[in-house]
């Protein structure tokens, strides 16, 4: 009741981020979400082209891949409430990070050697055996992300003080956004520098690996 709402956001937001800031297992775990949303964006934002240059798909297989993404991401955060026994289990951010590398390799190494004729439809695309794969990594990267954001989710909002919770929120929000900005700049500047989509995934593999490794060390 006695909260007094300051309409400046940009003061506001840096107090919302001190507010954060002031319990270091829920600031890390506000940047481990961040950087999600900065992996997982680049995905997102890419299927598009991925789907008609990579992999030789109409509008119709775009819509396939972002189903089984979807998909992956809903499993996984079922399974992680199974594997968790009910309880904030933070030892699962590590072992969906590692998922989240793995099949973010594999789903390079699933297109190299593809050539497509063409746009399919995703009658045509599911009848190639090759695109299983794919669609297989793409299901497995997104389910292991599953198993790294719901601990971190679950321990912002029981380790935050009940009176601050909305505005921790809040700055895991701003903090997602900027990570997804920077995510966007650093896809175009690769992108525009020759990398194929492919290899973009690679490198953002490789770069969630050592993120992964700062996990371990935390967890």
């Amino acid at each position: 009741p006695g909260l007094a709402i300051n309409w400046n956001p940009v003061r506001e937001t840096w107090t919302n981020l001190g507010h954060a800031r002031r319990n270091r297992a829920v600031f890390n775990s506000v940047l481990g979400i961040s950087w999600l949303w900065f992996f997982g964006s680049i995905f997102l934002a890419t299927f598009t082209g991925f789907a008609r240059e990579t992999l030789g798909g109409d509008q119709g297989v775009v819509t396939l891949l972002l189903a089984v993404f979807s998909i992956g991401i809903g499993v996984g955060s079922l399974l992680c409430e199974r594997l968790s026994g009910h309880k904030v289990e933070i030892g699962l951010v590590p072992f969906g990070s590692i998922g989240m590398t793995l099949f973010a390799v594999d789903l390079w190494l699933a297109c190299r050697g593809l050539m497509p004729a063409g746009l399919a439809g995703p009658g045509a695309f599911l009848a190639d055996r090759a695109n299983w794969r794919v669609m297989a990594d793409l299901f497995l990267l997104a389910m292991f992300a599953g198993f790294y954001s719901v601990p971190l989710y679950a321990l912002i909002q029981s380790r935050c003080e009940p009176s601050h919770r909305a505005r921790i929120i809040a700055a895991n929000n701003i903090l997602n956004a900027l990570f997804v900005v920077v995510a966007s700049l650093m896809a175009a500047a690769l992108l525009h520098s020759g990398l194929s989509l492919p290899q973009l995934y690679l490198a953002v593999g490789l770069l969630n690996a050592a993120v992964a490794v700062y996990i371990y060390t935390l967890v």
